[in-house]
C-alpha cells in the first residue's frame, strides 16, 4: 500500500524545493503563454494531426493504462474551447 504521509526532508532538500516552486512561479507563466502561441500560429489540420497522434498513445490493453491520460485530454480539450469559444 501507498503511504501519503510525507517524508521528512532535510533542509537542503526543503531549500531546493521551495527554489524550485518559486522558478515555476515565474517560468511556468512564460511556458504556458508560449505554448498558447505556438498552438494558435498552428494551422486547423496541424492541430487535428497533432491530436489524433496524441490520443493514438493511447493503448487500453497495456496493464495500468485505464484512460486517466485520455480524460485529462479530453479535459483541456474542454477548457481549451471554453477558452477560445
Amino acid at each position: 500500500m501507498i503511504s501519503l504521509r510525507p517524508v521528512p526532508a532535510d533542509a537542503d532538500t526543503r531549500a531546493a524545493t521551495k527554489q524550485w516552486l518559486e522558478n515555476w512561479k515565474h517560468v511556468g507563466p512564460l511556458l504556458e503563454a508560449e505554448r498558447w502561441a505556438r498552438l494558435e500560429a498552428m494551422r486547423a489540420r496541424q492541430r487535428a494531426d497533432m491530436t489524433l497522434d496524441l490520443l493514438s498513445l493511447w493503448q487500453p490493453d497495456r496493464p495500468g493504462d485505464d484512460a486517466d491520460g485520455l480524460i485529462r485530454v479530453q479535459r483541456a480539450f474542454a477548457l481549451w474551447r471554453k477558452k477560445h469559444g
